[in-house]
């Protein structure tokens, strides 16, 4: 008989849309099929340090008192519980639900790569591009993939410096939306 997949469910981190992953990872553990994976659940909290099964507020933050780290190894890593409550387990793959900076925009990617872990989800490429709506949008205008007209706004540069409203309104018309460029929507 095959054993358990062992699935790390990563949830919550230092993004400002911390909550929206706690409630998201919520939705992913009633829904995994827990007869195959051997489902652990790994919070981030707002401080960044990493827990065991945590204790979830009632405002959706992560707490807890399972400290967590990550040992690397040549076939993917350890998870060792700092608390000393439970013995090292292995991570098969990670399923990071993980919304905004530090957790869809390449970085934790870049982290679980580097530790050799299998990941749900797409490269480290494809999850910073995919985060950045501007950089998303150069390289679709550039391959010459149709999508939808765009302005963009920042301190240093911009497609219109000082834009007022009127400009947005004949240049893209209306209704319209306006999205940080590299936060969630």
């Amino acid at each position: 008989m095959q054993s358990k997949i062992n699935v790390g469910i990563l949830f919550g981190g230092k993004s400002v849309e911390h909550e929206v992953s706690v409630r998201s990872s919520q939705n992913v553990y009633d829904a995994i099929n827990k007869d195959k994976y051997n489902v652990l659940m790994i919070g981030i909290t707002k401080e960044g340090q990493w827990m065991l099964n945590p204790i979830i507020s009632k405002e959706d933050t992560v707490t807890g008192n399972s400290p967590l780290a990550l040992v690397p190894g040549s076939e993917g890593a350890q998870l060792v519980d700092l608390s000393g409550k439970s013995e090292l387990q292995k991570i098969d793959v990670i399923f990071p639900i993980l919304h905004g900076a530090y957790g869809e925009d390449g970085t934790m990617q870049g982290l679980l790569k580097l530790l050799n872990i299998p990941f749900v989800g797409p490269s480290v490429l494809g999850s910073a591009v995919g985060m950045d709506k501007e950089v998303m949008k150069r390289l679709l205008k550039d391959s010459q993939i149709p999508s939808a007209m765009y302005l963009v706004f920042n301190k240093y540069t911009g497609d219109i410096p000082n834009p007022t409203f009127e400009d947005v309104k004949s240049t893209l018309g209306l209704p319209c939306f306006v999205k940080p460029a590299s936060l969630g929507s």
